[in-house]
């Protein structure tokens, strides 16, 4: 099972609340798309004592407007990346607030080796060599906070809760993009 989490940053601090998923199930982990300008130094610490169960992909930047990577430039991709990694320790993935993401985004993303998460209606638009994650049957997509998309991890608890207790696996983001990667280069061409 696949569980990731939208907007995790000062102001949509959800800690306690993934502790305690945690706890129901000692096998639970989860990706959370970070908003890296957003995240205190308090939360860096909790993430670092953490990591073993908790990975941190880069969510945009500020994450203001809801669609603010849907005009960047390559050029400022790659230098909120930068600034990224210099401020926290983030895996190598990324997803654009809102879904919104610019073609000058894919080919920062590419060319330093990361992976995207991402929707099918830019299957067409995406660097075929760009490790894609979609959301998928064995998977749950919330947000830190209740958002008005009915998969905030408050409003719909008790179903996480559910997906929770009921998992007897769960795998990381990156260990999917991974294990994907894995499985096509030693699959035959025709």
């Amino acid at each position: 099972m696949i569980f990731d989490f939208d907007d995790w940053q000062q102001e949509h601090d959800c800690r306690r609340e993934l502790e305690r998923l945690k706890e129901i199930n000692p096998k639970f982990v989860v990706t959370l798309f970070a908003v890296p300008s957003k995240i205190t130094l308090d939360m860096s610490v909790w993430y670092e004592n953490h990591n073993e169960w908790v990975e941190l992909a880069v969510h945009g930047w500020t994450h203001e407007p809801n669609t603010e990577c849907e005009n960047w430039t390559y050029e400022q991709c790659k230098e909120v990346i930068t600034k990224s990694f210099i401020k926290h320790d983030f895996v190598k993935g990324f997803k654009a607030p809102g879904w919104q993401i610019s073609d000058g985004c894919y080919k920062a993303l590419l060319e330093e080796g990361f992976w995207v998460a991402d929707q099918h209606y830019n299957d067409d638009r995406r660097p075929k060599d760009l490790p894609v994650y979609h959301v998928g049957e064995n998977s749950y997509h919330g947000h830190t906070w209740d958002c008005g998309c009915n998969n905030g991890i408050y409003e719909d608890w008790e179903n996480i809760v559910k997906k929770v207790k009921e998992a007897d696996n769960f795998k990381f983001i990156s260990e999917i993009i991974h294990e994907t990667n894995v499985l096509q280069k030693v699959q035959p061409k025709d």
